[in-house]
């Protein structure tokens, strides 16, 4: 049962959530309005009964970098029955088997938060990561990089500029690699070039997720990483990194 903790906690995610309780609710209502006045549980029932009939045996199903639940058995509506027993099972019978269903409404309501994601938080946008840029700032995490500050000013104005581009990681790591061993075999006495040496911090996406940007030598490339992947982008525009002590 993990309806909506695969949301990432961004305005459509918080959305297609409250959708999916409030048809809940709203089928649960109908059902308490048509259900007859000596039979109905008390709300307080109802609502544990919801609950509890969430319960179920998934599958978890890999779509869109996300996994998702597939209830398959009731686990929840097989205890309350156990629970309650066959002589009031009649007025508890299709509150639990709501809320067993409210495991296909959250699903398909995540898969609605992915389709609207895509609209309002587009990958191929740099700006759907930096969306905000104010606090930018640079760490060193590589003995490679220099001693370099943000111009957020340019930042800002290059950001539109950033295409997405076909990352490969492999061989970036092959580079260093053979770096090292041109090192460890004498073959050169020039320090290893780590391709991403500075991080930059301070940025915030609109998605409200976690993210950490790393930023290529020449100031050029962003590549960002989240909880399931990595983009990569480029820009032709001057780079936004200046040397310590140069004006902004």
């Amino acid at each position: 049962m993990n309806f909506f903790w695969n949301f990432e906690w961004n305005i459509v995610g918080i959305m297609c959530t409250l959708l999916g309780w409030t048809l809940i609710t709203f089928w649960g209502l109908k059902n308490y309005r048509e259900q007859d006045k000596e039979e109905r549980p008390r709300i307080w029932r109802i609502v544990i009964t919801v609950w509890i009939g969430l319960l179920s045996f998934s599958f978890n199903i890999p779509f869109a970098d996300e996994l998702h639940s597939l209830a398959i058995l009731p686990l929840g509506v097989l205890v309350l029955y156990a629970f309650i027993g066959k002589k009031r099972w009649g007025a508890y019978r299709k509150y639990a088997w709501i809320g067993f269903t409210g495991n296909y409404i959250f699903l398909l309501t995540a898969l609605l938060a992915i389709g609207l994601s895509s609209v309002f938080y587009p990958k191929d946008e740099v700006e759907t990561f930096l969306a905000d840029v104010d606090s930018a700032e640079i760490l060193i995490t590589h003995p490679s990089g220099e001693e370099v500050i943000v111009n957020k000013v340019k930042l800002e104005e290059n950001l539109h500029s950033f295409e997405q581009t076909r990352s490969d990681v492999i061989q970036w790591f092959e580079e260093i690699r053979e770096q090292q061993w041109a090192i460890e075999d004498n073959r050169t006495s020039e320090k290893v070039q780590e391709r991403f040496p500075y991080l930059l911090t301070g940025v915030k996406p609109k998605t409200g997720e976690k993210i950490t940007v790393y930023v290529e030598m020449d100031g050029k490339g962003l590549l960002v990483t989240t909880k399931n992947n990595q983009y990569y982008y480029r820009s032709d525009s001057a780079s936004f990194l200046e040397k310590r002590g140069s004006a902004q």
